[in-house]
């Protein structure tokens, strides 16, 4: 059986107007690629290309389905990507509490009774809506939050019920524009063990953009590096863990090359 793969080679348009090309190939169940570097170096960039709401100059290959091909003409659209995207400054909706803004997201989810995912984080059992959104409440330990109208939460508190938001939605790919901005320390080292462990139990992949890749190096296949103007956009292998994490069958792969290297 074919590893799951995202194969990504891309020519992205930057903040200071030249444009980088950006390669890798991330290959396994539960892998995860840190995707580090300075402000305006195309980090946000790559995640909303993949996402489908920047045009691709290049190729986004998902499982061997290309997702874009700018050569061949082919652009899959935004609503057939299996994706879920946090985005640097998630949108909660003020109006509703925290458990009508997951009970909204859940509604817009299709198929939810048949979905891999949600039967993984009940072994295989029909559950309501509502005790869907209690289990996802229950795993980033926000059930106290349920009843709070958005204004009233924290920084860090929005931050987490923005990731339960995007965990709901079953993806082939989760997409993580610092996903822990905001977080306290405490907050930050349970979401260290929380998030690559959804990964996995997704079967899924996942790009997370940090300004903090070492303290992520644990739980990484490895780290994109956008570079200053001027460098080269590069892969690096995190060191290899003693140990695989509980659940995985394999440890991820991942391949890139410096731009400009002959293969």
């Amino acid at each position: 059986m074919a590893l799951p793969s995202l194969e990504v080679d891309l020519n992205l348009g930057r903040a200071d107007g030249q444009r980088l090309p950006v390669r890798f190939l991330l290959e396994g169940e539960g892998a995860i690629l840190g995707v580090a570097g300075p402000s305006g170096s195309g980090k946000s960039t790559l995640l909303r290309t993949i996402v489908g709401l920047k045009a691709a100059s290049g190729r986004i290959v998902v499982d061997g389905i290309p997702w874009s091909d700018a050569l061949g003409g082919k652009e899959r659209p935004l609503e057939e990507r299996s994706v879920s995207y946090l985005p640097q400054t998630p949108c909660l909706f003020s109006h509703m509490n925290v458990r009508q803004n997951l009970l909204f997201a859940l509604s817009l989810v299709k198929n939810t009774g048949r979905s891999p995912w949600l039967s993984i984080l009940f072994g295989g059992r029909k559950k309501s809506l509502s005790e869907i959104v209690l289990r996802i409440a229950e795993r980033f330990d926000i059930v106290d939050l349920m009843e709070r109208k958005i204004g009233g939460l924290s920084g860090g508190q929005g931050m987490k019920v923005s990731l339960a938001r995007c965990f709901l939605k079953p993806a082939r790919v989760y997409l993580l524009d610092e996903p822990l901005s905001g977080i306290d320390p405490a907050g930050r080292q349970f979401l260290y063990g929380l998030l690559p462990e959804l990964v996995r139990e997704a079967r899924a992949q996942a790009l997370w953009v940090t300004h903090a890749p070492e303290e992520l190096a644990p739980v990484l296949a490895g780290i994109a590096v956008f570079p200053p103007e001027g460098e080269e956009f590069v892969v690096e292998r995190t060191p290899k863990r003693r140990s695989r994490p509980r659940g995985m069958p394999f440890g991820p792969r991942l391949s890139g090359e410096r731009v400009g290297e002959k293969s």
